[in-house]
């Protein structure tokens, strides 16, 4: 995936950089799209992971929550360039119908987590309202991330510092 891109995914081809049988990779997978469901499960398990250790540090002004937007993002551009593959998978999660509920669910998930975290610092008198700006923040963050990807991480310290900004604005907590 990470050579050829997601169209080049084949059973075939799986099976025979695994060094097993097309039959035996069946036994796993049902398709192509039940192996890619899988790796985004686990990339986006593995950055909501970074996520939750970052969502116990104390937020007091606008500033605290910029440094903590800024390390989520930069672990979850680590992260994703660290998972052999990682940007394809972005774009199949993004692209492909029959996986857009497991990046949905996730952003879901995250999103309910940080309001609570924030509710649990009194920060979030409307949860409601700050359940939809803190998954556009999510949607933001992973376009981010994203666009590195597609910039070979051109500016990496520059885009991740105004992405944490402007989620900082869009959380509107200060």
């Amino acid at each position: 995936m990470a050579e050829s891109g997601v169209a080049a995914i084949n059973s075939n081809a799986v099976a025979e950089r695994a060094g097993v049988t097309p039959p035996t990779f069946y036994h796993y997978f049902a398709n192509k799209h039940a192996l890619l469901r899988e790796l985004g499960e686990r990339m986006l398990s593995a950055q909501s992971a970074a996520i939750r250790r970052d969502t116990g540090r104390a937020v007091g002004t606008a500033a605290d929550l910029h440094r903590i937007c800024l390390d989520m993002l930069r672990e979850s551009a680590r992260m994703s360039r660290a998972f052999v593959g990682g940007f394809e998978l972005l774009v199949a999660l993004r692209a492909i119908p029959e996986l857009r509920d497991v990046r949905l669910r996730h952003q879901e998930g995250m999103a309910t987590l940080l309001v609570d975290y924030f509710a649990a610092q009194g920060l979030a008198p409307d949860t409601a309202a700050l359940a939809i700006r803190a998954r556009l923040a999510l949607h933001l963050g992973y376009a981010a991330v994203e666009m590195l990807f597609e910039t070979d991480f051109a500016d990496e310290a520059e885009v991740l510092n105004r992405t944490a900004a402007a989620i900082v604005g869009i959380l509107g907590l200060f």
